[in-house]
């Protein structure tokens, strides 16, 4: 009696042990498997905006062949090389890739669209923007803990094993983070987007701008500090010395200011200039290794701010532009303190006072809301699911 007892309850303890162990191991894997599922993504986004990026710099007449590219090699390749053979808990996660857009037994990669507006992720959707990551627990899985005999006593209790496959998005949807915003009269009509202009270098200016005596303010520009006023405690010198996250402003009210110094725009200087900040974003010739263009993605405002100096006044966002700062010239102190700076532009590209200014040597705009502006590629990956 007292045996059989005995080995009911040894039954019982070993089943509870073994539900405890795959358990836990399931909570701890989960997390994993699913941080694991983002990086990838992150990482595979990341790699089709360089590839887009890359095409835009190089020739970006034909940017359509690489946007409408189902298989993205090169972005499958990033993500499953992040993850592949990295250990969750004892397991190792398995990500396989047979270059389709279905999730099935060979596939845990597609590229597709995402849609901005309707915030819908399509596997195999043109123009490639997004990517999809599903990680798993590689056969490895089954030696955690107990090894065999774990997952044994769990399966004797009828419960199988924890197979669980987390699935992440990761995009490129059209924002900014950049502290500055120029007028609807610095696009012109032909250079929409896929078209990107290239045009003489423009030098950006600040001056008060009169709608009645004016010509166009296609060379006008303003700082912002997007869609959170300056306060006591964050300023503009912040927001861009910190790198603020990517915003969607859009269709949205910006705050926006003439700036009654420079200020602003020798920390734009510094951080165009470091070559740690953004340095995806930044084109560097290949004969020299200089610096020879910063792209972002800036708003466009219905008009620059009517009054001088330092207040700010709110405008709506009509449109994004894409464009290339191909230098900051300002005299005087350094902006933002960086580590291994300071860093200003180099005098041989400024050559004095006079050529203060920002300039710009690219640009292609897209409409709030249009066709456009639903392809216009991001520079920052974001994970959207």
């Amino acid at each position: 009696m007292d045996t059989t007892y005995a080995g009911i309850m040894l039954v019982v303890f070993l089943v509870l042990a073994g539900l405890a162990i795959d358990v836990g191991y399931m909570y701890i894997g989960e997390e994993e498997l699913q941080s694991a599922a983002e990086t990838s993504a992150l990482a595979g986004a990341q790699a089709i905006k360089q590839r887009i990026l890359t095409q835009i710099q190089t020739d970006p007449k034909n940017i359509r062949g690489v946007v409408n590219d189902p298989v993205q090699s090169s972005a499958r390749a990033a993500a499953i090389d992040l993850v592949s053979g990295k250990h969750a808990a004892a397991a190792l996660v398995g990500v396989a890739s047979d270059s389709s857009n279905a999730l099935n037994d060979k596939n845990d990669v597609t590229v597709g669209f995402w849609n901005v507006s309707t915030h819908t992720y399509t596997p195999g959707g043109a123009p490639v923007n997004a990517i999809q990551v599903r990680t798993k627990r590689t056969a490895e899985s089954e030696s955690v803990g107990m090894g065999s005999l774990g997952s044994f006593i769990a399966k004797i209790s009828g419960i199988e094993t924890f197979n669980y496959t987390p699935v992440a998005v990761a995009a490129i949807p059209a924002r900014t983070h950049a502290n500055i915003a120029m007028s609807v009269d610095a696009c012109g009509s032909d250079c929409i987007y896929p078209n990107i202009c290239s045009i003489p270098e423009r030098k950006m200016i600040r001056d008060y701008w009169d709608t009645k005596k004016d010509p166009p303010a296609i060379d006008r520009y303003a700082f912002t500090s997007l869609l959170h006023p300056v306060t006591g405690t964050i300023t503009l010198s912040d927001m861009i010395c910190k790198e603020m996250p990517a915003q969607e402003v859009c269709g949205k009210a910006i705050f926006t200011t003439q700036g009654a110094n420079n200020d602003a725009l020798r920390d734009m200087e510094s951080m165009m200039y470091d070559p740690h900040v953004d340095k995806s974003n930044k084109e560097y010739d290949k004969a020299t290794g200089k610096l020879s263009g910063w792209w972002v993605i800036v708003p466009v405002t219905d008009r620059p701010p009517a009054k001088q100096g330092d207040s700010y006044e709110l405008h709506s966002v009509a449109r994004y532009a894409l464009i290339r700062i191909s230098r900051i010239c300002v005299s005087g102190t350094t902006g933002c303190i960086q580590v291994g700076g300071p860093y200003d532009a180099p005098s041989s590209i400024c050559g004095g006072d006079g050529n203060d200014g920002l300039y710009i040597d690219r640009i292609s705009c897209v409409g709030c809301g249009s066709q456009s502006m639903l392809h216009l590629p991001g520079l920052q990956p974001v994970l959207v699911k």
